[in-house]
């Protein structure tokens, strides 16, 4: 009778049980938490980052098949990218206080390091940078092979480039134990993880040797000008426009003209309120306007008792917003920041500088083949308005005759053999090799440069 009692009441204590170890089984079921792993333990690109599609999930319910190669994946990742979250919580206290083995980490000294067992680190910076919204393509071609460490490490960039900070740390999560990430490259998505920019810039202005951290350092910059653009922080977005521009073009990769061209607009839009605004906090000195007073006597006034100044009349008036005509007692800021103007040409582009910062971005058409443009150091010459082209051997051909060449506007280079900065009638021809060597603009853009830069400032054409 004691042996049926013990029975009965095993019965009823296994039937109220039952439904606690059915959950319990359910819990621990793979494919049942949130992972950001698919069912060959490999990341997955979000879905709500731009125009992404998500790589397919395998879940165990859809493809019950697939769950015990889903759990070696994560128990193979787990040995060679730390431990995951969830199972150290679950884990007995002791286990938790074991100490971690020490991983050998890649030198921060890039001379000995080789990149290209890391992937392709120079194709993906400028993917990042430039066309990001084919990662998930990458990953599954071209990038296929790539540890998956690697590929939680571009996806978390792409993240913190794009501002979603939310969804980074399960992606950087086994980073820092991984053998294959560099310290430089964790010390991005540290610093971008959490909103900051520093590490970034820093990587920007010194043009990092590694090609994916100054892509990705670009890339978030450019998300930054963006923020501080929108928020009407404009000399900010400036300089980081500036810093972007300056790098793209001494980037180890080709120069993204349409990436070039949308940085050279919302330049504009910023220096419209930075440098060019009478508020801006640019370095100047003032000036107040005296009766009879033009911006000629003013110039001159200035130059008086800073010789040193390169400035012009143009430049007095786009900074000030004056206009031609001037108040008695107006009070003019007078620009001190040294001007230069650098054209790249394997880039194409002009850049027109006050002190390091760019002030003015302008696609440009340079020298054909046997008319290459000449590299070097020149400075600011003759300065003409509706100019003359002047062919040599041959007769002059005026202002406006269709086989004049140079558009509205000239702008010479002494220490040159005959080069100039000019205009053109031929607008298709910008950001190819279609001049006799000199450097062409458009007509509207070699106006406003025209109005601007100083005789005798210095010009530097680098190849």
């Amino acid at each position: 009778m004691r042996t049926l009692i013990l029975v009965v009441l095993g019965g009823i204590a296994l039937y109220f049980a039952w439904p606690l170890f059915r959950d319990v089984d359910a819990a621990g079921a793979p494919g049942q938490e949130d992972s950001i792993l698919d069912g060959e333990g490999e990341p997955i690109v979000p879905a709500t980052i731009g125009t992404l599609q998500s790589m397919a999930r395998m879940e165990a319910s859809e493809a019950p098949e697939a769950a015990p190669r889903a759990a070696e994946a994560r128990s193979a990742s787990a040995e060679r990218e730390g431990p995951n979250p969830e199972t150290v919580a679950s884990a007995p206290q002791e286990a938790q206080a074991a100490p971690k083995t020490e991983r050998a980490r890649p030198s921060d000294d890039l001379d000995g390091l080789d990149l290209n067992a890391l992937g392709d680190p120079l194709y993906e910076g400028s993917l990042l940078l430039h066309r990001s919204d084919d990662l998930q393509a990458y990953l599954k071609d071209r990038g296929q092979g790539l540890s998956k460490s690697r590929k939680k490490l571009l996806i978390a960039y792409l993240l913190v480039a794009r501002g979603q900070y939310g969804q980074v740390p399960k992606y950087a999560d086994g980073l820092a134990e991984a053998a294959d990430v560099t310290p430089e490259e964790l010390a991005l998505l540290e610093d971008a993880g959490d909103g900051g920019i520093e590490v970034a810039r820093e990587a920007v202005r010194r043009r990092h040797r590694n090609p994916l951290v100054l892509g990705a350092s670009m890339a978030i910059l450019e998300r930054a000008a963006g923020e501080e653009a929108t928020a009407g922080r404009w000399p900010e977005a400036a300089r980081l426009l500036s810093d972007l521009l300056l790098s793209e073009v001494d980037a180890p990769w080709e120069g993204d003209d349409p990436t070039l061209r949308r940085w050279a607009r919302s330049l504009g839009d910023a220096q419209a309120n930075h440098r060019w605004s009478p508020e801006g906090p640019w370095q100047s000195t003032e000036v107040v306007v005296e009766p009879g007073d033009t911006l000629t006597a003013i110039r001159k006034r200035v130059i008086s008792v800073r010789p040193e100044l390169e400035i012009c009349t143009g430049l007095i008036e786009r900074a000030n917003r004056t206009g031609r005509y001037l108040r008695e007692d107006q009070v003019l800021r007078i620009p001190l920041d040294p001007v230069r103007t650098v054209v790249d040409l394997s880039a194409r582009w002009l850049y027109y500088l006050h002190g390091g910062e760019v002030v003015l971005a302008c696609p440009v058409a340079i020298g054909r083949v046997g008319n290459e443009t000449t590299p070097g150091r020149y400075s600011v010459g003759e300065k003409s308005e509706e100019p003359s082209w002047f062919p040599t051997g041959q007769p002059v051909v005026p202002y406006g005759d269709p086989e004049n060449p140079l558009g509205t506007r000239w702008i010479g280079l002494d220490g040159s053999q005959g080069l100039g900065i000019h205009g053109t009638w031929e607008p298709d021809t910008i950001g190819s090799m279609a001049s006799d060597g000199c450097i062409r603009l458009l007509n509207e853009q070699v106006e406003e440069l025209f109005e601007v830069i100083p005789r005798g400032s210095e010009v530097e054409v680098r190849p």
